[in-house]
């Protein structure tokens, strides 16, 4: 971009010099400013954000790395960590305010013997635990993007030992520079409890990521008579590299 000074103008030349040094710095900034509510992992906090990865970005609750068109191949670390290594496949557009996602995962549950003896060994009346959560899963979001409001919404399925079905609204919300708030409603109409819900905080900058907050789940296991947990934390830490 040229910035002329003009013939009229009677201060110093430095002025104009000084002005034409400020005004990249000034596209810069503007530039580097969020324009809505981002996540950096694509997740709000239990569900997929209509949110387009174009990066390779290390985190948590998503590791994951861009191929071409919005395809994207992913896996949880945290599901990795509690062995049960998963790889999905995720694809995701934006034109104009409306964002599409589509995706796939296949997880196989290898803690299995793990699980069990940790679980009979501290209730000795229940003699066997078998745990399986190997499966496939899928999912799709559609999402509008107002500015610094995202409204979205999410059907999950997924095929363990029994089916999983859950739709889920999600909200977000750009507050102050990379920092939004998130939150979600939904219910589950196979498998589990009927509702769930989840609110946080998130922070999208260029580099770090970061999500913090709590999920009404409602996880209680029939082979466990009086223990559930049904508010868990929601933590996630990522690091994208543009």
């Amino acid at each position: 971009m040229t910035y002329r000074c003009p013939a009229s103008a009677r201060g110093p030349l430095l002025a104009c010099a000084l002005g034409t040094l400020s005004l990249p710095s000034l596209a810069s900034a503007e530039s580097s400013e969020p324009s809505g509510v981002r996540t950096n992992t694509a997740r709000l906090m239990t569900t997929d954000a209509a949110e387009v990865i174009d990066a390779p970005v290390l985190g948590l609750q998503r590791t994951a790395l861009p191929l071409f068109a919005g395809l994207a191949v992913d896996t949880s670390v945290y599901a990795d960590a509690l062995l049960a290594p998963n790889l999905g496949l995720r694809w995701a557009v934006a034109a104009g305010p409306h964002r599409v996602v589509l995706g796939a995962r296949y997880t196989h549950f290898v803690g299995a013997s793990t699980y069990s003896d940790i679980v009979t060994g501290e209730t000795p009346a229940l003699r066997s635990f078998e745990p399986e959560l190997s499966g496939p899963s899928f999912y799709g979001v559609y999402g509008l993007a107002l500015g610094p409001l995202l409204v979205q919404g999410e059907a999950r399925y997924a095929h363990y030992t029994s089916d999983y079905l859950s739709f889920t609204g999600g909200v977000g919300f750009n507050f102050l520079g990379h920092w939004s708030v998130v939150g979600e409603a939904g219910v589950r109409v196979e498998g589990g409890s009927a509702f769930r819900a989840a609110a946080g905080i998130r922070y999208g900058g260029d580099g770090f990521g970061f999500g913090l907050g709590a999920a009404y789940v409602d996880m209680s296991d029939p082979a466990l008579p009086g223990e559930s947990l049904p508010v868990l934390p929601v933590f996630d830490l990522s690091w994208t590299f543009r």
